[in-house]
């Protein structure tokens, strides 16, 4: 039924004085002989039930327990309700972390990859144009007239400041540089994330130069037909700046074709 103690209008503590003195009150006005209304009756009859209730207390008490009862399990069903709610919560929070790392390590490792992409096209274009410049030692810039050899030149100078930034780049993102009496970095992280050191790096990106001018420029000799006016040396000084001039731009060339191919692919 109804909330008696809300329908007489009396707290949970109100005494049996209390209780007959709002039952007395309410009577005087919904008594079906004072009050003609049609729910007047209604009324009258739900302030009876809860007085007979009231005034009665054992049946007082079973309401209380009951509706003590009542009201804890509403608290324990709210109190799970809102724990499962905070739990659901948490799993929301930890699995909108767990993609945030998921998502970073994905892009991280994206990242470091067209970056290791970027290096061996730039360093493979290097050491394979210095080694076909020097075997076929190419006749081009001196069988063009003025105008495109000034625009080889400019293409070179660009070719040379973006082979040079590239490398500063790539030593930058895979290198670290040694400390004192050649001291590797203090932290095992910064080791792995830089897993070269940045004399070697230089060794070997001039080392591969030399070797694939000396190799191309062998190869170039011993399928060549040289004068005594044409010996080794003299071969070697003509081709020389020609190894200097043409690798530069090839790497920009390719460089160029690899990053239109990755705004392509992202």
């Amino acid at each position: 039924m109804a909330n008696p103690y809300a329908i007489l209008g009396v707290s949970r503590t109100a005494s049996s004085t209390e209780i007959k003195s709002a039952y007395r009150r309410l009577a005087r006005i919904y008594h079906p002989d004072v009050n003609t209304d049609p729910g007047a009756s209604t009324q009258f009859a739900s302030i009876n039930e809860a007085y007979r209730m009231l005034i009665d207390e054992e049946r007082r008490e079973q309401y209380d327990r009951a509706e003590a009862a009542r009201t804890t399990r509403e608290l324990d069903l709210q109190m799970a309700r809102a724990a499962q709610a905070a739990h659901v919560a948490r799993r929301v929070h930890y699995q909108e972390m767990a993609d945030r790392i998921v998502v970073d390590w994905v892009k991280k490792e994206k990242a470091e990859t067209q970056a290791r992409g970027k290096a061996i096209y730039t360093t493979v274009t290097l050491f394979l144009s210095t080694f076909m410049v020097a075997m076929t030692r190419p006749i081009l810039f001196e069988t063009i007239g003025p105008i495109w050899q000034i625009s080889m030149i400019i293409l070179f100078a660009v070719g040379v400041w973006h082979l040079f930034g590239s490398l500063r780049q790539y030593f930058d993102f895979f290198t670290y540089r040694a400390g004192l009496a050649g001291q590797r970095p203090r932290s095992r992280r910064s080791r792995s994330i830089k897993p070269f050191n940045r004399h070697i790096a230089w060794t070997f990106v001039i080392s591969g130069y030399l070797l694939s001018f000396l190799t191309g420029l062998l190869l170039g000799s011993l399928t060549a037909d040289y004068s005594t006016s044409h010996t080794l040396e003299d071969a070697f000084s003509n081709t020389l700046w020609k190894a200097l001039f043409y690798p530069p731009m090839a790497v920009l060339l390719v460089d160029t074709i690899y990053r239109i191919n990755l705004r392509l692919e992202g």
